[in-house]
């Protein structure tokens, strides 16, 4: 939870959608405007938060993207320029202006795209960062223009799908929707998180840094820093720590001052995965200046985490080994990625409910993957509430072709400003347990080499580590994953200390006794992905298309190219005879012996080895193969139950007594 306590307006709801020919919509604003007065595509009705396509998907302008091939129908919206369109309550707004420094500021969580927001004809700003925050001061464009508030996406950038350049990058919009080894091409464009009107003095506390941990006696300590917050001269500030019953059990006033710490005697400790009532707080910071008060308010919970070496780690080796309050606990995770392409269509119930599966099944820790976007607020409450810790990756990723971020000064610069919005918003969660620079970030090598891990000696990745490190002391940095030295584990180079943090194997070619020796003589001290292809459901096939009849094998693997093209090997050495739905059946069940194999193996080397996170948790998209464990539905395939067997099974097991 996080709020901001002021004179808001809410803008989520209906808006008004329109699709342009490119540019049309500026030329609506010259005297040629006669020309284009109206719109290629619209209007239509369309909620928000949300998704252009969800917008025309829902008018029957388009078809829904997931049904065998049909996402390839909707690729022309990349190729229009959209508007938004709502009326703002301008003169009630205006009533609420109750100084003469007052300003009204549109406050945007996450505009998924690039592009200009205008108030009646003018222009008020720019965005091009679907990763931070966006704010508009348009208090004097209301004086001149009148209600109509206009949110116009337009360039979608090119060369941020799976197979391009890292060293590229230079638009920072959420990767995987470009096309991935689980997902087809499905460019989201549109309002994808809150937005709203915040009306009052121009104090910035929404840029209040607010971290809780536990000291040496067993005492509570709340750090609130003020530094990127606009305050008034003068202003002073009340720091109160609140319980779930309402009750103050901590509260300080001060002066204003870059930062405070506020003592909280003996609180009751947040834990993994609880077996009663988590125990969560509400840090409140108000604010007093020229007889106003702003607020705002975080949840966080006390606890210590620790991470400490494994035993018989090499000399040289991170630690891997995580301790909660003192008790040592193995990781079982999972790695996370958007639920759908168009993730602005998606409730808050849905994120709480998949949170809520893998808890369900014995799951620990969630990893936040880079080639998407920070998820939004629901989820990290939900983990707070039900003891999922989270691992969160910034926005960078691999490539096909080259792993290594460029270093130039405007990417340090705009990697940094993601950094500090990451941590303002997500660094007081008692979930967070590790920041991470961003996934398989390796130096330039030739194709299909994954070459040597990144350290926290590539410029880009400090600027971001120091970033954490000075807004979220006390939290684990690490520069990418995996950090090496090795990308992957190799049985060649087994008891040779090169093993700490790796990711894969995702497929092998052998049959399940090799598999079986590969994890028995492993000597990694942590695996943070590990995936083996498995199939979905007959049925959850044949709901979106991808059982045609009448096809023979040729072409029902042209449709499962669609989104599955990595993950069909399996399917190609299938003997012809054998029907296609027992050949699904079968491929499930072989996902479920070789992973639970390996997940078996790692949980008992534990504390050897810290852990093992499973690539991928969900499908974004319906997969006829994929390395999910949790089908499109929702549903968890037979992996998922199977891990969650050996979860129960090993229970108290995975701990170690807190000392």
């Amino acid at each position: 939870m996080s709020a901001e306590h002021a004179d808001t307006v809410d803008l989520a709801g209906e808006w008004t959608v329109r699709g342009w020919r490119q540019n049309d919509w500026l030329l609506g604003l010259t005297p040629e405007r006669a020309k284009v007065s109206t719109a290629d595509i619209g209007p239509i009705r369309a909620p928000v938060p949300g998704s252009v396509r969800g917008a025309l998907v829902r008018a029957g302008i388009a078809p829904g993207p997931y049904r065998g091939t049909d996402s390839r129908a909707s690729e022309w919206i990349e190729n229009r320029h959209w508007t938004f369109e709502r009326a703002i309550p301008a003169e009630s707004l205006k009533d609420l202006l109750a100084g003469p420094d007052d300003r009204i500021v549109l406050e945007a969580d996450m505009f998924d795209g690039e592009g200009v927001v205008l108030i009646g004809e003018t222009v008020v700003g720019e965005f091009a960062d679907a990763f931070v925050r966006q704010r508009f001061d348009i208090t004097d464009s209301l004086d001149r223009d009148g209600d109509l508030l206009t949110i116009v996406f337009t360039r979608v950038p090119d060369a941020l799908g799976q197979n391009g350049w890292t060293s590229r990058i230079r638009d920072w919009k959420p990767r995987f929707s470009f096309g991935w080894d689980w997902t087809p091409r499905t460019v989201q464009i549109g309002i994808a998180d809150g937005i709203r009107l915040r009306v009052g003095p121009d104090w910035r506390l929404d840029e209040a840094v607010v971290n809780a941990a536990v000291n040496g006696t067993g005492d509570g300590t709340v750090a609130v820093d003020l530094r990127r917050c606009t305050l008034t001269a003068g202003a002073t500030f009340e720091v109160s720590v609140i319980d779930v019953s309402g009750t103050v059990v901590a509260s300080e006033s001060a002066a204003t001052g870059d930062r405070h710490t506020l003592s909280v005697p003996r609180p009751r400790l947040w834990q993994v995965r609880p077996t009663a009532e988590q125990a969560l707080y509400t840090v409140r910071v108000d604010v007093f200046a020229e007889g106003r008060t702003q607020t705002t308010t975080r949840q966080v919970g006390f606890r210590t985490l620790e991470w400490r070496r494994n035993p018989g780690a090499a000399a040289d080796a991170e630690p891997w080994l995580c301790a909660v309050n003192g008790r040592e606990i193995f990781l079982a995770g999972v790695n996370w990625v958007p639920l759908r392409a168009d993730h602005a269509d998606v409730s808050d119930t849905e994120v709480r409910a998949r949170v809520l599966t893998y808890c369900d099944l014995g799951f620990n820790l969630i990893r936040v993957w880079g080639g998407a976007r920070a998820e939004r607020a629901a989820f990290y409450d939900e983990c707070d509430r039900l003891g999922m810790l989270v691992w969160q990756d910034l926005p960078l990723s691999s490539s096909g072709l080259d792993n290594e971020p460029p270093s130039d000064a405007s990417i340090m610069d705009e990697f940094r400003r993601i950094a500090a919005d990451y941590v303002t918003t997500l660094g007081h969660h008692p979930a967070l347990a590790l920041w991470c620079g961003g996934n398989e970030l390796t130096r330039v090598t030739a194709p299909a080499v994954p070459g040597s891990p990144l350290t926290i000696e590539h410029p880009t990745l400090r600027a971001a580590g120091d970033v954490c490190a000075d807004l979220a002391p006390g939290t684990r940095y690490t520069a990418t994953t995996p950090s090496g030295p090795r990308f992957e584990a190799s049985a060649s180079e087994f008891g040779q200390g090169l093993h700490h943090d790796v990711h894969g194997p995702w497929e092998f070619g052998g049959d399940e006794n090799e598999w079986d020796a590969y994890w028995a003589a492993d000597d990694a001290l942590f695996r943070s992905e590990v995936g083996v292809a498995g199939a979905s459901g007959a049925d959850l096939l044949d709901a979106f298309g991808l059982l045609p009849h009448g096809v023979d094998d040729a072409q029902l693997r042209a449709v499962w190219t669609h989104s599955s093209g990595w993950w069909l090997a399996g399917f190609d050495a299938r003997d012809s005879d054998v029907p296609v739905e027992q050949w699904l059946h079968a491929s499930a069940q072989r996902q479920a012996r070789m992973l639970s194999c390996a997940f078996e193996h790692a949980l008992r080397r534990f504390p050897t080895t810290g852990g093992f996170m499973l690539w991928m948790g969900h499908d974004t998209f319906p997969c006829a193969v994929s390395l999910a464990v949790i089908d499109f539905w929702g549903r968890p395939k037979p992996a998922a139950l199977a891990i969650g067997g050996l979860l129960d099974q090993f229970g108290a097991a995975l701990s170690s007594a807190p000392h």
